[in-house]
C-alpha cells in the first residue's frame, strides 16, 4: 500500500530539489549533542538550574521525526513506519539497556536496600518508555541531584520521546490509509500536526504554574516542542531559507540562546511553558541558519572532526551520567547537600569513560547491524531483546523484593477494658517504665524490624485516607464500626497519617469509629501553608475550608489533629516563604491552628493535638543497616536538636478545650533519640514515623485519648 505521508512527493526531480527534498541534516547530531551535553553539565554544576538542553533535545527529535517520515513517504512504503521504529530503537534501545542493567547492579549493592523496590520499578519504566508517568505517579520533582534521587530519573525525556515516535508515525499511517476517504491527507496530517502543537502549547500554558513538578514530565505538556521541531521539518522542505546576510549572526544568536538559557531562564519552575521558547526558538534558528551555505555559520563548528566525534558518544553520556552521580551521591556520605566541583569532576570523568566505552562495545557494533539491514528486521529484534531483557529482569527481581514483605507486625491484644495491649517487648514497650520486662539490650545484634528492604514502603497510610498536593477533595477513610457511640476525627497532613495503623487498633479494641483525613503539605490550619507555588498554597486553603465544613456539619465527640514540625509558612498567599528563625513563624503557626480550631460549632467538641515525631537529619538512615552503628549510638542525636516546635503547644494554651499528647517519652530517651528503638527502626525516612513502630505506640495513645475522649462520652 502507497504511504504518501506529509504530502505528495513531487514527480519532476528538479522541482523536488528546489523545494528542499532532504532526509537528514547532519547538522542535527551536533545540536542534539550540544543539548544533551548541556543536561549532564548543569545536573553536575548548574547547582539545581535547568539548562533548556531537554527541550532542544525533544524538538531535534521532532524534526527528525518529520523529516524521517517525509524520506519514507518518497519511498511509498507503509513498511517504512515500521522500519523507522526498528532503525532508531534499536539504536537507543541496546546502550539504554546497558545503563538500566548497570542501575539494577547498583541498586543491590551500592543504594540503600530500601531504594531497591522504587529503583526497580523505575528501571521497568524507563525500559517500557514510561518513566516520566512512574515520576509523575510518584509525584517526584525534578531539581538538584540528590542520594534520595532516583537514579533513572533522567530517562524521563527518552520516555516523552519514545511515546511519540511510536504514536505520530501510526496517526500519520492511518491519515494516508484512508486516503480515499480524505481527499487530501498531506494537509490533513500537517493540520492535524499544528493544532495539536498549539494545544499543547495551550496546555502546558495554562497547567504549567498551577503544578510544575507533573507538567515538567507531562508528555501531553511537552508534545509542543516536538510539534515545532516537526513544522519546522516542513518548512525546511518549502525550501525556506534565512538569507545570507541573516544566517551568520542569526545563527550564533541561535546558539547563544540553546547556551544561556539556563541563565536566562529559572526552567525548572517555567519548563515547558511558553519560557521554553527561549532554547527552542534558539535551536530553531541554529537549523534555519545551518541551511544558508556562507562562512564562519554556526555550521562550520558542528561539522568540525573533533564535535562530530564527542556527538557520537553525547548519548551515552547522558545515559551514564546521572546513576554515576547518585551512586556518588551516595557513596560520599558528607555530599549529602549535593556534589562539589571536585566530585562533579570525578563523576564526568567516570562517565566519559563509560560512554566511550558504550560506544565502542556497544553503539557501534548495533549501528553497523542497522546500517546492513535495509528493512530494519535485526535492528527491531534488537530493540525488542534489550527492552525485553531488562523489563523481565527488574520484574523478576521486583517480584521476589515484594515477595519477602512478610509480616513483619508487632503483636497486639485487647485488654478487658478494650484498651490496646502491646504483648511483644519491642519498640516504645522498652521505654515504657511499667514493662520492666522489656530490655532494648534484647535486641542487641539482630536485625531491626522492618527489614531494611521493605522500610519505604512501611506506611501505614492509603488512599482513602489522603489527598495529594494538587488535590482539593477531602478524602476521608472510616476506620471501626460506623454505628460506634464515639465518633472521631484524625486530620492532617501526612505526619497524622502515619498514625493510620494506630487509629485502626484503637478503633478495634475500643469500637470507636475514627475517620482519618490527610491531605500532602497541609493540615487543618487558617495560617498560609508554603507550597510550590502560589495555585497550591490556594488549594490548600481550599482543603482547610473544605475541613471547616465538614466538622461545622458531623457530630464528632473528639478531634485529632497533628502536622510536621518542619512545614514553612507564608504571611500572604503570594509572599515568599517566610525563615525559619522569622519570630512572625510561631505567631502565624499558633494563630492559624487555633482560628481553624475555633471554626467547629460546638466549643465542647475536645482538640486533641499530637505532638510531632523526631525529624531526623536527611541522609543519616543507613547508620540502622550496622549493628555496630546502633551499638556505637551512631543512630542517636540530641533530643534537642530532632525535636522540632510544631505550635500545637501554644495554640493548646490558647483554645480552653484543646488537649496535648505528647509521645515523645516513648520515642526518646532523656537527651537522644535512636532511629532504632527496641529493635524497630523508628522512621522510614528520616521525617515520618514507620508503620512499625507507630503500631508499637498504639497502646501509649489509646491511653492518652481514651482519658480525654471516654469521660466525654460518657456524659
Amino acid at each position: 500500500m502507497t504511504l504518501a505521508l506529509l504530502s505528495r512527493p513531487s514527480t519532476t526531480s528538479r522541482k523536488h530539489r528546489r523545494r528542499g527534498n532532504f532526509s537528514r541534516i547532519p547538522d542535527l547530531d551536533g545540536i542534539r549533542a550540544i543539548a544533551l551535553t548541556l543536561v549532564v553539565l548543569y545536573h553536575l554544576f548548574g547547582h539545581g538550574r535547568v539548562s533548556g538542553g531537554v527541550d532542544v533535545f525533544l524538538f531535534v527529535s521532532g524534526l527528525v521525526l518529520a523529516l524521517s517520515l517525509h524520506a519514507a513517504a518518497v519511498r511509498g512504503k507503509t513498511s517504512a513506519v515500521l522500519s523507522r521504529w526498528g532503525r532508531t530503537f534499536g539504536r537507543l534501545a541496546p546502550p539504554a539497556a546497558t545503563v538500566l542493567i548497570a542501575v539494577i547492579v547498583l541498586a543491590f549493592t551500592v543504594f540503600a536496600p530500601w531504594e531497591r523496590e522504587q529503583t526497580l520499578i523505575e528501571v521497568i519504566s524507563a525500559a517500557l518508555y514510561l518513566e516520566n508517568w512512574q515520576l509523575i505517579w510518584s509525584q517526584l520533582a525534578y531539581g538538584a541531584a540528590g542520594p534520595e534521587a532516583s537514579p533513572v530519573q533522567h530517562f524521563w525525556s527518552l520516555s516523552v520521546q519514545g511515546q511519540v515516535i511510536i504514536v505520530v508515525p501510526v496517526i500519520v499511517a492511518v491519515i494516508f490509509a484512508l486516503r480515499r476517504t480524505i481527499r487530501k491527507p498531506g494537509q490533513v496530517a500537517w493540520g492535524l500536526l499544528a493544532l495539536a502543537t498549539l494545544a499543547s502549547f495551550i496546555y502546558a500554558t495554562a497547567a504549567q504554574p498551577a503544578d510544575p513538578a507533573r507538567i515538567y514530565f507531562d508528555t501531553f505538556a511537552r508534545f509542543w516542542e516536538f510539534g515545532v521541531g516537526a513544522l519546522l521539518a516542513g518548512v525546511l522542505r518549502a525550501g525556506a531559507a534565512l538569507p545570507p546576510f541573516a544566517a551568520l549572526p542569526l545563527g550564533w544568536l541561535g546558539l547563544a540562546a540553546v547556551l544561556f538559557s539556563g541563565f536566562i531562564v529559572d526552567g525548572a519552575s517555567a519548563y515547558p511553558g511558553p519560557a521554553a521558547l527561549v532554547p527552542v526558538g534558539g535551536a530553531a534558528l541554529v537549523v534555519l541558519s545551518v541551511r544558508t551555505p556562507t562562512p564562519f555559520t554556526v555550521s562550520n563548528m558542528l561539522r568540525a572532526r573533533a564535535f562530530v566525534a564527542f556527538s557520537k558518544i553525547s548519548y551515552s553520556l547522558y545515559l551514564w551520567h546521572w546513576p554515576v552521580l547518585i551512586a556518588y551521591l551516595t557513596i560520599d556520605s558528607a555530599s549529602s547537600d549535593g556534589v562539589n566541583a571536585l566530585g562533579a569532576i570525578v563523576v564526568l570523568g567516570i562517565s566519559l569513560v563509560l560512554a566511550v566505552l558504550t560506544w565502542f562495545l556497544v553503539e557501534r557494533p548495533v549501528n553497523a547491524v542497522i546500517r546492513a539491514d535495509s528493512r530494519s528486521r535485526r535492528s527491531g529484534l534488537i530493540s525488542l531483546l534489550s527492552v525485553g531483557l531488562v523489563a523481565a529482569m527488574g520484574c523478576a527481581l521486583l517480584v521476589n523484593a515484594v515477595g519477602r514483605g512478610a509480616d513483619q507486625s508487632i503483636a497486639t491484644a485487647t485488654s478487658g477494658d478494650g484498651a490496646v495491649v502491646v504483648e511483644e517487648c519491642r519498640g516504645a514497650a522498652v521505654l515504657d517504665p511499667l514493662r520492666g520486662e522489656c530490655d532494648a539490650s534484647d535486641f542487641v545484634g539482630e536485625e531491626p524490624l522492618p527489614e531494611p528492604a521493605l522500610l519505604a514502603r512501611d506506611d501505614a497510610n492509603r488512599p482513602g485516607c489522603w489527598a495529594t498536593a494538587s488535590e482539593s477533595t477531602l478524602d476521608i477513610c472510616e476506620l471501626g464500626p460506623t454505628d460506634a457511640a464515639v465518633w472521631v476525627l484524625a486530620v492532617g497532613d501526612s505526619h497524622n497519617n502515619t498514625l493510620v495503623g494506630a487509629y485502626e487498633m484503637i478503633a478495634s479494641s475500643r469500637g470507636w469509629r475514627i475517620d482519618v483525613a490527610g491531605r500532602e503539605g497541609c493540615d487543618w490550619s487558617h495560617a498560609y501553608r508554603d507550597q510550590a507555588t502560589d495555585q497550591r498554597v490556594q488549594q490548600c486553603l481550599d482543603w482547610v475550608n473544605l475541613v471547616d465544613e465538614h466538622v461545622a456539619t458531623t457530630a464528632y465527640d473528639a478531634i485529632v489533629v497533628m502536622h510536621s514540625s518542619r512545614a514553612a509558612y507564608r504571611a500572604a498567599p503570594d509572599s515568599e516563604k517566610l525563615p525559619g528563625d522569622d519570630p512572625v513563624v510561631e505567631e502565624l503557626r499558633r494563630d492559624g491552628l487555633v482560628q481553624a480550631w475555633a471554626t467547629r460549632p460546638d466549643l465542647s467538641v475536645p482538640i486533641i493535638a499530637i505532638r510531632d515525631n523526631p525529624i531526623f537529619p536527611s541522609g543519616q538512615l543507613d547508620c540502622v543497616l550496622d549493628d555496630r552503628s546502633i551499638a556505637n549510638g551512631e543512630c542517636d542525636f540530641p533530643r534537642e536538636d530532632v525535636l522540632l516546635d510544631d505550635g500545637n503547644a501554644a495554640a493548646v494554651a490558647e483554645d480552653p478545650n484543646a488537649h496535648l499528647i505528647d509521645l515523645t517519652e516513648y520515642i526518646c530517651e532523656e537527651s537522644t533519640c535512636s532511629m532504632v528503638v527496641g529493635g524497630v527502626i523508628v522512621t522510614r525516612d528520616g521525617f515520618h514515623l514507620s508503620a512499625t513502630y507507630a503500631r508499637s505506640l498504639a497502646p501509649y495513645l489509646d491511653r492518652a485519648l481514651a482519658a480525654i475522649v471516654e469521660p466525654i462520652s460518657s456524659t
